[in-house]
């Protein structure tokens, strides 16, 4: 602006009438001539500020599906990179587009209030090395998007601004291997043509977390080389000269020294092995461990105490929590080699109609046995896929982060070991206009032959990004005051329901049985959770395995044990478990 006033003090040394001098021709020529060049400078900010949105947009357009929006974000990578574009570019694209009211403007301030932020970023990149931890899968695979077990759909490749905030996040929780893991995907994008800027800001963190990284690791040679290729344009550099040094003090035994290394070389990964499978902890992995406690239909019935049995299956399976975990790790992946004791109780499972009701004789339910001890069943196709969609429909309005109970206090908290939203279904929500939740109920109660006197509403769970249950008892053990004062006792049953495809990942494990269920669309899981004289059955503990790909949504119905004893009979035996002739009052045999 003072430019252009100087600019006119000096055109203009006194305002009249412009026609009548020459001189004033003159002067108004050179300020249209001063405009001519503004506006061309302004065109050149204007093109190339639509330059870049339209790189933006042409970037977002070319690794979305239209088409098929639910299979794209179905990958992880696919969802991280919304989520990040959505804090590091669309956060920022108003200041591109300016204080505008075109729509592009009205629409960014409308929606701006639901953009993720930087704890869904952090949220995002925990859930991956949760799915990476959990699934044994490399940086690389996440990196350039390939599919996943189980899957055949593919990701978008991350770019590496977000590779180094992968980097970052490991680097700042001291997750060593996953920092050079993803240290060697940025560095190495880094280091093509097309990327290779040293100059930049990004080049050196990215180098300078690495090289640290693979120290930590204990990968001390390529530690040093890598900081030999920052040296090399910073050879000024301190720290790095003096990590240099250290490195070198390192490999004393080495017959070359490390500061010889050629500087002309070519630009390269500096790993001749990659990193692709260097864990955090170098554990073997046990996946025969399958134990039935002495507990089992026909069993010894000499009586236990709850604590003798806890440490019993704690003696046989685990020596710790981190065992039980391990265990739980294990089954998600894949299902376990049986025992020749579990494989000859799984050979006489069998499958049947049951059709002891009215509504069952017209509708009979298909029952699968799937395992002994615990007794559990899948009952297929329990609701139709219009039911599944409508509960889903209902659901959604009401979901919130889920909650469990804490177990000295009895009351409900979030917690980092279950990662859902969750919603509770009335049977007189409003908005089921078909009644639809009421019919389901129904259907429940021919199944299980349980009385729903005390049962809880219906729980809808969507289980998102690497959603997870760890470990867990639906119903509270003797030392745990979740359900003290509620009318109906504790929790006597289960019932699971699979709403919906997932995709890869998500099986329901039972790790103390050694049991896997993968999800099956429309069915449901059925097992109890204490034993026949109402004590906790202490084998029951099960989890929800974080979804690979896809969404997994699911429904629980718990049972609680007064009012049930009609339907389900104590047992004079303390430890006696559910025979398959018991389970629906003798009606039944294998």
């Amino acid at each position: 602006m003072l430019r252009i006033v100087l600019f006119l003090l000096a055109v203009f040394a006194v305002r009249g009438e412009v026609y009548s001098s020459y001189d004033n021709v003159r002067n108004i020529n050179n300020i249209e001539n001063h405009l001519v060049t503004l506006l061309g400078d302004y065109i050149t900010a204007e093109r190339a500020r639509l330059d870049t949105l339209e790189t933006f947009m042409k970037y977002v357009q070319e690794n979305k599906n239209y088409t098929d929006p639910e299979t794209y974000i179905s990958y992880p990578s696919n969802q991280f990179n919304v989520i990040h574009r959505f804090t590091a570019d669309w956060a920022n694209l108003g200041n591109w587009i300016g204080n505008t009211d075109a729509e592009i403007g009205q629409a960014l301030r409308s929606y701006s209030p639901y953009f993720p932020d930087e704890a869904d970023v952090k949220g995002a990149i925990k859930a991956i090395h949760r799915l990476m931890d959990m699934y044994k899968i490399t940086a690389r695979h996440i990196t350039q998007g390939l599919p996943l077990e189980g899957s055949p759909q593919k990701g978008q490749p991350l770019n590496v601004k977000a590779l180094f905030l992968f980097l970052r996040e490991s680097y700042n929780n001291q997750y060593w291997a996953k920092c050079a893991g993803w240290g060697q995907q940025a560095f190495d994008r880094l280091m093509t043509k097309e990327e290779y800027n040293p100059e930049s800001d990004v080049w050196f963190d990215v180098a300078d977390h690495y090289s640290y990284c693979l120290f930590k690791i204990g990968y001390i040679e390529q530690a040093a080389e890598v900081t030999a290729i920052m040296l090399e344009h910073y050879p000024d550099h301190t720290r790095l000269l003096g990590n240099l040094e250290y490195f070198g003090d390192l490999q004393k035994d080495k017959k070359q020294s490390l500061r010889s290394v050629n500087s002309e070389r070519e630009k390269r990964s500096v790993l001749e092995r990659p990193l692709l499978n260097v864990n955090e902890i170098n554990e073997k992995e046990n996946a025969n461990i399958t134990f039935i406690p002495k507990l089992y239909p026909g069993a010894d019935a000499t009586m236990y105490s709850e604590e003798y049995i806890e440490e019993e299956i704690q003696d046989k399976l685990y020596k710790s929590w981190g065992e039980r975990m391990k265990k739980y790790r294990s089954l998600c992946k894949e299902t376990p080699e049986h025992s020749p004791e579990i494989a000859a109780q799984l050979a006489i499972l069998t499958c049947y109609y049951k059709q002891d009701t009215p509504r069952s004789l017209l509708a009979p339910i298909k029952v699968e046995e799937v395992w002994p001890s615990p007794k559990v069943l899948i009952f297929h196709d329990l609701i139709t896929d219009y039911e599944a969609d409508t509960l889903q429909r209902l659901a959604k309005p009401l979901l919130n982060r889920a909650t469990v109970h804490n177990k000295e206090t009895g009351k409900l908290e979030n917690a980092e070991y279950r990662v859902s939203k969750t919603a509770w279904l009335d049977l007189n929500i409003k908005e089921d206009r078909e009644f639809i939740v009421r019919k389901v109920n129904r259907r429940m109660e021919d199944a299980t032959e349980l009385s729903h006197e005390y049962a809880e509403l219906q729980q809808v769970n969507n289980y998102g990004m690497a959603g997870q249950y760890e470990p867990h008892y639906d119903m509270a053990t003797k030392d745990e005051a979740a359900f003290e004062n509620h009318a109906g006792g504790n929790r006597v049953a289960t019932l699971l329901f699979y709403m919906g495809k997932t995709d890869a990942g998500g099986a329901t494990v039972f790790v103390d049985a050694g049991a896997r269920i993968a999800p099956s669309t429309n069915a449901a899981v059925f097992w109890y959770n204490l034993l026949p004289n109402g004590d906790p059955d202490l084998i029951t503990r099960h989890a929800g395995c974080p979804v690979l790909v896809g969404t997994k949504w699911v429904m629980n119905k718990w049972f609680h044990v007064n009012d049930q004893m009609f339907t389900r009979q104590c047992d004079l035996e303390q430890w006696t478990r559910d025979k398959p002739a018991k389970l629906y009052n003798g009606k039944y045999t294998t």
